[in-house]
């Protein structure tokens, strides 16, 4: 199995801890490549799946179910690490489903797997504090750009993820974004409007 250098470096922006060459090729040789195709979900609603999933390549969404109106949670790109937390940590059913929204390359480490790693590993278990550090800090971030005015979240999610406008649905980058599909797309004609004038 080869591994990109593009997905070295993306696998070592999730953590505050460097990933060495050993690491990464530690990381690689306990987990197994699985291939979805775009709408199929990786963990979905009510299956115990606790698994952990690394994006290889391709975009992934999760999301919540509320009386039947989806709630986007996040986007995961190349690199990004993937679990339903509930079947992770209490081995309950997922409450969230992780979708694909193109055709999605991921590794996965199976629980007793990884469980193995952290017992065995300090550098693993250090990899993996920081990975939780990370999202941490982007879920702070997250919430301050949530905060800004319709306009602005558009454009800073569209100048820091390009790539979700050309593979994931209005609807969702929508949800993602607090809004209604009417208003992203009244926000999105706006801003060409603008552009063309430029």
């Amino acid at each position: 199995m080869s591994f990109t250098s593009d997905f070295n470096a993306a696998l070592a922006e999730e953590s505050d801890f460097p990933l060495t060459d050993s690491l990464f090729r530690y990381i690689t040789a306990h987990s197994d490549t699985t291939t979805f195709m775009r709408g199929e979900a990786i963990v979905d609603f009510g299956e115990i799946n606790p698994d952990i999933y690394i994006i290889r390549d391709g975009i992934v969404r999760g999301y919540m179910l509320n009386e039947g109106v989806e709630t986007n949670l996040y986007f995961g790109m190349e690199g990004t690490l993937l679990a339903s937390m509930q079947s992770f940590s209490m081995n309950a059913p997922a409450i969230i489903r992780i979708e694909c929204c193109c055709p999605t390359e991921a590794l996965r480490i199976r629980k007793t797997v990884f469980d193995k790693m952290m017992a065995e590993s300090n550098e693993f278990c250090q990899w993996v504090a920081g990975v939780f550090t990370r999202r941490s800090c982007y879920g702070e971030l997250k919430d301050k750009v949530m905060n800004g005015d319709a306009k602005w979240r558009y454009e800073w999610l569209e100048r820091c993820r390009p790539e979700l406008f050309e593979n994931v649905p209005l609807k969702a980058i929508a949800s993602y974004l607090k809004m209604t599909e009417v208003h992203v797309s009244r926000i999105r004609r706006k801003i060409l409007q603008e552009r063309k004038r430029q």
